[in-house]
């Protein structure tokens, strides 16, 4: 049912009429404060109507209260949560173990701060939408980035690392090129002494030149060292000819062999002058 016929407030302080279907141009004088059907518009007297080109705002019907659109106040948490995130973006894009877990940290909680600003009421929107975007991209975009930097890093450690594994060139094979010069040179066992046994200097130079054959030259710089171990075996049960032999670079074979072995074990250890 609707609203009968009389006086009533407009929604501007004002009485006007209400025809039980719409508002009239009608006003009530200043002072009545009547409502309902108490009185029609020629009723009231003088009673006047809205002027002439005055602009004319419809109100709502008596009973209904006019809607009022104010503006929207800003949001504080919207701006709070915008500034969050361009910081943590700013952050997570600087590829360090620091500032990018602080970067995240920061869009985390600007995309909260945002998401709750956009069901504020009265609030103005587009601070916290646009920080809302803004944490997302900045997340994901700020990942890449530091994932791009983390395997560059790696890859480059890795190339560096390689050439460490690469086999070195020995040098344990230049010697063996060298000994190889004298053995020729090595005096034979001529010089005898009374008994028909080598020089101790015979032997000695013998067995220098099958050091060298072998590669082995640690005591050529200790002075006197082969005359020694020359005397050692001279004073030695080694038979002549197994001295011979030793005197002509080659190693002693058969039952003297161990017994020459132990010759040259003692010797070598009383001969060496830096021991």
């Amino acid at each position: 049912m609707g609203t009968p016929a009389g006086w009533y407030d407009d929604g501007s302080g004002r009485q006007r009429w209400w025809d039980g279907e719409r508002w009239t141009d009608q006003f009530a004088p200043p002072g009545h404060h009547g409502a309902g059907a108490d009185g029609s518009p020629t009723a009231a007297h003088g009673a006047p109507s809205a002027p002439a080109g005055t602009p004319y705002a419809h109100p709502a019907s008596p009973g209904h209260a006019p809607e009022t659109a104010g503006p929207r106040r800003s949001s504080v948490l919207g701006f709070v949560g915008l500034g969050l995130a361009v910081l943590g973006t700013v952050l997570a894009f600087i590829p360090t173990a620091v500032t990018f877990p602080i970067g995240l940290v920061l869009l985390l909680a600007a995309f909260v701060m945002s998401l709750v600003a956009v069901f504020q009421k009265g609030t103005t929107k587009w601070p916290s939408v646009t920080g809302i975007i803004l944490s997302v991209l900045g997340g994901i975009l700020g990942s890449i980035v530091f994932a791009s930097v983390l395997w560059w890093g790696v890859t480059e450690a890795l190339d560096d690392y390689q050439p460490s594994q690469e086999p070195v060139p020995t040098v344990t094979e230049e010697p063996t090129e060298e000994p190889t010069e004298e053995p020729e040179e090595a005096p034979s066992a001529g010089d005898d002494g009374e008994d028909g046994r080598p020089s101790p200097e015979a032997i000695g130079e013998g067995l220098q030149a099958v050091l060298h054959s072998a590669g082995f030259v640690e005591y050529d710089d200790v002075p006197g060292f082969f005359t020694c171990v020359g005397q050692h075996y001279y004073d030695s049960d080694l038979s002549d000819e197994a001295l011979q032999t030793l005197a002509a670079s080659n190693d002693v074979t058969g039952p003297e062999r161990d017994l020459a072995t132990q010759v040259g074990y003692d010797a070598t250890i009383g001969c060496d002058s830096r021991s």
